[in-house]
């Protein structure tokens, strides 16, 4: 059942249903998820684990949205619950800088909604983040100068990093001093470092990856993992969970597609989406080029290999997370057309979840389950 469009208007989208009936088991899905990275952590004995966490960490309203059950806290819970140290550092972008990207709703600017959830993650954890500017292609912007003046009124460690020409393709320049070589170095301590930031393609990867080039030019060994939680791998592509992220990202451009690299290496199919797969190719030069075959990189033989992303395995009805999904690109695209009429946005972000609401209806109705069902 279709939401009217009068239950978005002034919305935020931290916004959570309250769900009578659940699908998804979160207590599971935390011990999966602590469990495996305490593992990756162990795959690393001279250097770091650059730990990249997708979506938002202190509250993911999608995750929460899409998979009733799970707790809006999660991956806090997670955090806390590995009891080892570890270093946070928040990303941001130039671009998203310059736009003023709006990630929650109209009221709040995206530096303002970047300083208070940095705010937020050192009162919940006890450290203080590294605050890293990605991608900056012009030092001098007047915005970019004063939205580092803003942040530097919180922190004193904010950190630039550079655009270079060619990414991700020309990895020759980006394995050098014109490519991660020019950026600024982050000063982490702990074996452990959490990257997160503002949004979806800020930059995170990146990061790790510019890290572990600084590590290795100083004799470590370090090594990267990532926190899935969208797209699910082991879902169907055109499963609504699936559609829910592209409809989430919509405003970016995301697109689901086939890890061709694990078809290939393990015969699986394997959901993965358009910048990770574009990025693989730096990773793997990194690890061929410039890291000892030792370094858990070199055993990645897809994006997938990756990640780590236990959702199907705590999903207890499939039925309720398919109607949820359903009900939260309806969603998207009615808070997408909100943006739009106060004077933001494009019209292509409606357009893409109109087409991702018929995908979902027609693999709901494939499965025989009702897409008016009660949640």
């Amino acid at each position: 059942m279709r939401y009217p469009v009068s239950c978005y208007i002034n919305m935020n989208t931290t916004d959570v249903p309250v769900f009578e009936n659940l699908g998804f088991d979160s207590e599971r899905y935390i011990e999966l998820q602590k469990n495996e990275i305490l593992e990756r952590l162990t795959r690393v004995n001279n250097g770091k684990l650059y730990l990249e966490i997708g979506g938002k960490l202190l509250e993911d309203p999608h995750a929460s949205r899409v998979l009733p059950g799970f707790y809006l806290d999660t991956k806090i819970k997670i955090l806390q619950r590995l009891e080892t140290p570890f270093d946070i550092v928040y990303c941001l972008i130039y671009g998203d800088i310059l736009k003023n990207r709006q990630l929650n709703n109209q009221k709040e600017g995206y530096i303002e909604s970047a300083i208070n959830t940095i705010k937020k993650l050192q009162d919940i954890f006890g450290v203080k983040p590294y605050i890293v500017i990605n991608n900056i292609q012009d030092e001098n912007n007047p915005l970019l100068v004063e939205a580092k003046q803003k942040l530097e009124s919180i922190s004193d460690h904010v950190y630039l990093r550079y655009h270079i020409d060619g990414y991700p393709n020309d990895t020759q320049r980006i394995l050098s001093n014109d490519g991660y070589g020019k950026d600024e170095e982050i000063p982490v301590q702990n074996k452990l470092v959490i990257v997160t930031g503002a949004a979806s393609n800020s930059g995170k990867m990146s990061t790790c990856f510019g890290m572990i080039y600084f590590d290795h030019l100083r004799g470590l060994n370090s090594g990267y993992a990532k926190y899935e939680t969208f797209p699910v791998w082991n879902l169907p592509l055109e499963h609504p969970i699936n559609l829910a992220y592209e409809a989430a990202t919509a405003d970016i451009g995301d697109k689901n597609i086939i890890d061709e690299y694990h078809q290939n290496e393990y015969n699986e199919v394997s959901v993965n989406y358009n910048r990770d797969i574009d990025a693989f190719v730096i990773l793997k030069k990194l690890a061929s080029d410039l890291l000892p075959p030792d370094n858990m990189l070199n055993n990645y033989k897809s994006p997938t290999d990756m990640g780590m992303n236990h959702v199907k395995e705590a999903v207890t009805n499939d039925e309720i997370i398919c109607v949820a999904s359903l009900n939260e690109i309806q969603r998207r695209e009615a808070w997408y057309q909100e943006v739009i009429d106060n004077g933001f946005g494009e019209d292509s972000w409606v357009t893409a979840c109109q087409e991702l609401e018929k995908k979902a209806l027609e693999y709901i109705q494939s499965k025989g389950y009702n897409p008016t069902l009660h949640l």
